[in-house]
């Protein structure tokens, strides 16, 4: 025989009524998700600006070198914790 426990718990339960904690509407997310996606998109298309601004000569990839680093990876960092930022507001549990 199958076993419903859904049914079971449903007679056992005083009150009749099902309440779905779970939010269904994958189209909205919370404030702080939507904050942290904004912020990660926003990071990562400044360090895309960044880069294409290097490669057209307008500035020089020097400008971000810090602490003995090359200024290139510096641009990775920011663009790496650009899509970090954004895959963590935009992660569904």
């Amino acid at each position: 025989p199958e076993v419903n426990y859904f049914h079971d718990q449903m007679i056992q339960s005083k009150d009749k009524r099902v309440v779905n904690s779970v939010d269904t509407d994958r189209n909205t997310l919370h404030t702080w998700k939507k904050l942290t996606a904004l912020a990660g998109l926003g990071i990562l298309f400044m360090a895309l600006a960044l880069a294409l601004s290097c490669l057209l000569g307008a500035l020089s990839i020097d400008t971000f070198a810090v602490a003995g680093q090359s200024g290139i990876r510096t641009l990775a960092g920011i663009s790496v914790t650009g899509c970090l930022l954004a895959a963590i507001g935009y992660w569904e549990e």
